[in-house]
């Protein structure tokens, strides 16, 4: 298959025997040799290499934890939603022919672009997938948001049945603040669960795709020379600053300055993870960053200042953490939100 690209130079994505797979309904792209017959490029290897090798896939004592989307549910999904549709603008693009033949010439290794496009699609929705778990604010937490009993203008009880009170009498203020102040209690109670991606500032994801992509290239590629202090080649760098683009992590191709930062990030959520179980999802063991109070209250968390700080809340193990189980959705509105990850 040979493409035609810019004026000064003709750019043709390779095909090599290696990326071809049996024809069947499953084929996205099909190609046709010049004696007519059909070849199917095999879409999912590198995929299927990163979910059982890189993927967070445990099972354990007959528990199951999947990050974000099992692959046979994506591939599923891939071709409901035709996320298939953007793949010839991805393998006619100059700069992808031009980044393959260079890994090629310099590095004597062939990318299979296709299955890069598809482990690409794969990890973005891993990426926006995962969950977190937000924490109500703490009594000492609530003490800081009021600060003094005369900062309280009038306070609301909300009753059942929907309905509420309201009082601005003094003595009520005085011996609510009054009992707070006495209380040491410090554990943690349920807010509401939300997708990652719609808390954190866009570095989260760009963290994310890079070391995910990284941790591929590094092992799915052994034999490339790479320089002894440098975890890839500048060619592997160049690529990843080109997908950040065009899988829409950024709006624009980084340079490898930025690529460099995003990968020696600090941010790790294993360091602020916990594990919950729900009735009904009794061999789920289901996997949640959790984030307090004094954190998601600032608006949309960056991960490159944040990280520190969410170390410190949660490294000590005498946190006990409170959950109102009686405030967390019913079994069938938690089925849609972890959909792809169980079952």
């Amino acid at each position: 298959m040979a493409l035609k690209k810019d004026k000064n130079k003709q750019w043709g994505m390779t095909i090599t025997s290696e990326d071809l797979t049996q024809v069947s309904e499953e084929s996205i792209l099909i190609v046709t040799d010049h004696s007519g017959k059909e070849y199917a490029i095999n879409m999912w290897m590198y995929a299927e290499y990163f979910y059982e090798n890189i993927q967070e896939n445990i099972t354990s004592g007959g528990m199951l934890y999947i990050d974000g989307i099992r692959l046979d549910k994506y591939k599923e999904y891939f071709e409901n939603e035709k996320k298939y549709l953007n793949i010839s603008n991805f393998l006619e693009d100059s700069t992808c022919c031009r980044l393959q033949q260079e890994m090629q010439e310099l590095h004597n290794t062939h990318i299979n672009w296709v299955a890069l496009y598809g482990l690409c699609m794969y990890i973005r929705e891993i990426i926006d997938r995962k969950l977190a778990l937000l924490f109500k604010p703490t009594i000492r937490e609530t003490l800081d948001e009021i600060g003094d009993k005369d900062n309280l203008d009038s306070i609301t009880f909300n009753l059942k049945g929907g309905v509420s009170h309201n009082s601005d009498f003094f003595v009520i203020k005085e011996q609510i603040i009054k009992t707070l102040k006495e209380c040491n209690d410090e554990t943690y109670e349920f807010h509401k669960i939300v997708r990652k991606v719609d808390v954190y500032t866009k570095e989260y994801s760009q963290i994310e795709f890079v070391k995910y992509i990284s941790k591929f290239f590094r092992e799915y590629f052994p034999n490339v020379k790479r320089r002894k202090n440098s975890h890839l080649t500048t060619t592997e760098q160049r690529i990843i600053c080109y997908l950040l683009k065009f899988f829409e992590f950024t709006p624009e191709v980084v340079q490898e300055s930025r690529f460099r930062q995003l990968f020696n990030s600090k941010y790790k959520p294993t360091d602020h993870y916990m594990s919950l179980q729900f009735l009904g999802l009794e061999k789920a063991q289901i996997y949640f960053e959790v984030i307090p109070y004094s954190i998601w209250k600032l608006g949309k968390i960056n991960p490159q200042k944040s990280a520190e700080l969410h170390r410190q809340i949660f490294q000590s193990k005498k946190q006990k953490i409170k959950m109102n189980m009686g405030e967390m959705p019913d079994i069938s509105e938690l089925l849609k939100v972890i959909d792809g990850m169980y079952g």
